[in-house]
């Protein structure tokens, strides 16, 4: 496994050193773009979400680099017959998937499809054997050969929903997507369920140009636990989001990491979000541990601009009290709130 994730290393960085580059008859010269095509399908669909947002998926795709000069540039170096590499490449990848090692299995795949060497891919959606409507890249090589990618991100014609398998989101990356209102909002097993939440989170994202969005923490005792309900709002790259997280962990830990609560804690939430008194979009009541939703727009707005209104049940009278008192402690003291039963109503 060390040997696979070192020889991926070097592939990185090559791909990185070229790609910008082409080498021809020993001069530099600009890359040329990979050939991407999208069926008929596909590109209505960017073309729609451009329309509505800052998002030109289709000019992202069609003009990547051709990252497959440095594949080439090894095989001529090193006189690698790079179609038995990779078939034994794909021998392992196969091995890996029939002992359930699928990650490692997927690294094999790339790296014996990098050194069969790419000339383009085909950007489609087919309807499967199960009825659902699935993203598939069919990759071009040298060789004439075609090799069909899952991508495991399927579209519902009918709802405008972009999702994935297993509650994973779409291509597993944790993320589903609602064209109807232009929402991508995380599912509840998404990766970043397994990294719990710090400050240190928060401070990087102000590092970077991406966000711009403000943020409030609520720290409570409850049941033998520390806790923290965590909100957010503001400017996420090309979308207007916000955000309503719950975390835990025992007592006696220092530092400002918590762990994103079990399914057992998850509590049930919803959130509308707005700019002035225009709704700009809800996110539905559900059991959860971190909603979310993030609405892709042509027009971003600063934190201050927006006015986050959301609802946290919590479990009984003793959570309900411990939590009630965080809010009214919080440092800037700009949410105000309402109870009834075990719900509560906040607005910020």
């Amino acid at each position: 496994m060390k040997t696979a994730k070192r020889l991926l290393s070097l592939i990185l960085c090559a791909a990185l050193l070229l790609s910008g580059v082409s080498l021809t008859a020993g001069a530099v010269s600009p890359a040329k773009t990979f050939p991407v095509t999208l069926d008929a399908q596909v590109k209505e669909i960017c073309d729609e979400i451009k329309a509505d947002s800052l998002l030109d998926i289709e000019s992202m795709v069609t003009n990547l680099p051709d990252v497959s000069a440095p594949a080439r540039v090894i095989n001529k170096v090193m006189i690698l017959d790079n179609g038995r590499f990779s078939e034994a490449m794909f021998a392992l990848r196969d091995k890996c998937y029939a002992a359930d090692q699928v990650t490692l299995g997927k690294v094999f795949y790339f790296i014996g499809a990098y050194f069969k060497t790419f000339t383009g891919c085909n950007i489609v959606i087919e309807e499967q054997p199960d009825g659902r409507n699935e993203f598939i890249i069919y990759l071009t090589y040298e060789d004439g050969s075609v090799d069909a990618l899952h991508s495991s991100a399927f579209y519902d014609p009918e709802t405008g929903l972009f999702y994935g398998k297993d509650d994973k989101g779409m291509f597993d990356i944790g993320f589903n997507f609602e064209m109807s209102d232009m929402v991508v909002y995380a599912t509840i097993n998404c990766w970043m369920r397994n990294f719990g939440f710090c400050l240190a989170y928060d401070i990087f994202s102000y590092t970077t140009p991406f966000y711009y969005y403000n943020t409030r923490r609520f720290k409570f005792y409850y049941a033998g636990k520390e806790w923290m309900i965590q909100i957010w709002k503001g400017r996420y790259m090309v979308a207007n989001g916000a955000e309503v997280g719950v975390y835990n962990r025992f007592p006696g830990l220092i530092g400002s990491y918590y762990n994103c609560v079990s399914d057992e804690d998850m509590l049930n939430m919803s959130f509308d979000l707005y700019h002035d008194d225009e709704l700009l979009f809800s996110r539905p009541e559900c059991k959860h541990w971190w909603i979310n939703g993030f609405q892709l727009s042509k027009t971003l707005y600063d934190a201050g601009e927006l006015t986050l209104k959301f609802t946290v049940e919590m479990k009984d009278e003793a959570m309900l009290k411990a939590f009630t008192k965080a809010v009214k402690r919080e440092l800037h003291r700009d949410v105000t709130y309402q109870v009834d039963g075990l719900k509560v109503y906040l607005v910020w």
